[in-house]
């Protein structure tokens, strides 16, 4: 029998979202704003839909990080939630990190911003497709 959804959490379980069982792929953003909103390093996101499945929606604290996107957030502890587009495919890119418990199959295959990615750190056995940020934001303008 397969499963319908993945649930992740934040760190105090205020706020659960659930995605796509099938959802397996990762993209890592190496943007300083991404690097910035994670901690340090690239943010790893999981492809949504341009609805948001939450329990504890009331806990999510949103902030408008550029002209096209906003970060969420739980407001109890600070996790963050999802990084959403708010113009053209209006997609949510959920923080990998929620479903530790549920990412066994998770395979990041794509890295975007690459020529923004600090020195210190880099992928082990990276196999994905990499744009710098010229390329992103050529595919964003066609």
């Amino acid at each position: 029998m397969t499963r319908a959804k993945r649930v992740g959490k934040c760190l105090c379980g205020a706020v659960e979202i659930s995605i796509s069982a099938a959802a397996d792929k990762i993209g890592a953003c190496h943007c300083t704003m991404c690097r910035r909103f994670s901690g340090g390093s690239a943010f790893m996101a999981v492809h949504g839909t341009e609805q948001i499945d939450a329990k504890g929606a009331e806990h999510i604290g949103r902030y408008k990080s550029s002209d096209w996107a906003e970060r969420g957030f739980c407001t109890q502890c600070g996790t963050p939630l999802f990084y959403h587009l708010t113009v053209g495919t209006m997609e949510y890119f959920y923080s990998a990190g929620l479903f530790q418990n549920d990412d066994k199959d998770f395979k990041v295959n794509l890295e975007i911003f690459v020529d923004q990615k600090p020195d210190f750190y880099d992928f082990a056995n990276a196999q994905s497709q990499r744009k710098t940020s010229e390329q992103v934001f050529q595919e964003v303008n066609e």
